[in-house]
């Protein structure tokens, strides 16, 4: 029940297919000046018992601001835990935004997110996909996908983390901040074993 970072761009196609299938073809033109916010993280799922099994998945989608307008963009602050003997806890986490034209800013945070698994054969995996950037004229792009936690107590625990974040071009004067680092993936048991990949990406 392993997650790549590939199925989490497949998911990312397939959101995004889905979002223009149920939205109207015509959307009105976006308004100089004007500011959009999306907000989607600070989410909380856990499962207690013998037998736990905590599952989430969060997408959020949002950005694009044109002239003065601002795009700010949280997806992040998901915790999900399971507890119990034979614990089992998932997390995949996708945040889209960014795009800012004129001196327009965009701002998108997707990480901060905390995955744990605790128990005798406990699992823990977490997928975590941050997008954004994109900034022109005095423009500023600010991607924040890392300081993530991905936890795994027990006898024959497995702990499995992805975090991909990608974000940066600036126009003339502009300025594109990526940070995707300080993550934390530890799996603490008898036969324990642990896995990490980080992708960070920016220019």
């Amino acid at each position: 029940m392993r997650r790549s970072l590939l199925l989490s761009g497949f998911a990312l196609i397939a959101s995004i297919a889905a979002t223009a299938a149920i939205t109207p073809a015509h959307a009105d033109p976006l308004q100089p000046g004007g500011i959009t916010v999306t907000r989607g993280g600070g989410n909380v799922n856990v499962a207690k018992g013998k037998f736990s099994a905590a599952d989430q998945a969060v997408t959020t989608l949002g950005g694009i601001a044109s002239g003065h307008g601002r795009a700010i963009t949280n997806g992040g602050n998901n915790h999900n835990t399971a507890l119990g003997k034979f614990s089992y806890a998932g997390q995949d986490v996708t945040t889209v935004g960014g795009v800012a034209s004129g001196r327009g800013k965009v701002f998108t945070s997707g990480g901060n997110n905390a995955n744990t698994a605790r128990g005798f054969g406990s699992t823990a995996l977490q997928s975590v996909t941050t997008m954004g950037g994109n900034a022109s004229g005095h423009g500023v792009a600010a991607t924040r996908g890392g300081s993530n936690s991905n936890l795994a107590a027990g006898k024959f625990s497995t702990a499995d983390q992805q975090v991909l974040t990608i974000g940066g071009t600036a126009g003339p004067r502009g300025k594109a901040l990526v940070s995707g680092g300080q993550n934390r993936n530890a799996a603490l048991g008898f036969g324990s074993s642990a896995s990490q990949q980080v992708i960070t990406a920016g220019q």
